[in-house]
């Protein structure tokens, strides 16, 4: 009679290796999926942080150049009219006629009260406004001025027309005031936008104090003021040359 042998002890270690090697490739599996998974996030993330990032740097240059476009209208008084585009990309642009108030005096009284510019009231020179957005940073064509803000605070990207001179000592206040519509335009093409003149007010006084301060407004505008003491003010300036332009905004 042929004995049989039992083989079950080789059996078992072969099931053993089996099974370990079924877990250890869905181990191995497992942690491929997950490495793919979080590279892909992070991938993602980056590339939208860097697109953000480029469309804000592209909006920062395209206003910069609309600004020396509407900013003729105060280098040159016969010009009342400018033109430029914006490419919004999924952002915002913003006009009206509240923004950024500064306080501009001579000889102590608000410039409101002088004869020319009675038409701005007594209060503070307001700028209107004229903003592109795009999540929470804003880049604004403010008085001739272009400003960005976050939530970090604000810088100048290109100065507003305010100087003094010490050797000349004359002093040029240059200021444009949006006078537009309140609306909001959301776009993800190219739009133009026009600056009309429906204003300009230009004039000079001799022998006067002449000082600017932030009422409200961002703290790029205090830096501003205070970089030429224009904050603590100019006194007894030979010339003083103040002019203010009151523009629409419109497509």
């Amino acid at each position: 009679m042929r004995r049989t042998e039992s083989r079950s002890g080789a059996g078992e270690k072969w099931d053993d290796r089996a099974v370990s090697d079924v877990i250890a490739f869905i181990l191995v599996f497992a942690i491929i999926l997950s490495s793919v998974a979080v590279l892909s996030m992070t991938g993602f993330q980056a590339m939208e942080d860097y697109q953000e990032t480029e469309q804000l740097r592209n909006a920062e240059r395209a206003m910069t150049a609309l600004s020396e476009s509407f900013n003729d209208v105060i280098r040159y008084d016969g010009i009342e009219e400018r033109k430029g585009e914006l490419a919004l990309r999924e952002g915002t642009v913003t006009t009206g006629n509240s923004g950024t108030k500064l306080n501009v005096s001579v000889d102590g009284e608000p410039i409101g009260t002088k004869d020319g510019f009675s038409h701005l009231g007594n209060d503070a020179v307001d700028l209107g406004e004229f903003r592109y957005e795009s999540g929470s940073d804003t880049i604004a064509y403010d008085g001739g001025a272009v400003l960005r803000e976050s939530e970090t605070g604000s810088v100048v990207l290109k100065d507003p027309h305010l100087k003094y001179s010490e050797e000349t000592d004359t002093a040029m206040i240059s200021l444009v005031k949006v006078d537009a519509v309140n609306r909001s335009i959301q776009s993800s093409s190219q739009l133009g936008f026009e600056i009309t003149v429906t204003d300009r007010t230009s004039v000079v006084y001799t022998d006067a104090d002449v000082a600017i301060t932030l009422e409200d407004g961002p703290e790029a505008w205090e830096r501003i003021v205070e970089r030429e003491g224009w904050d603590s003010g100019h006194d007894d300036v030979d010339r003083v040359v103040i002019t203010v332009v009151t523009v629409d905004v419109g497509q």
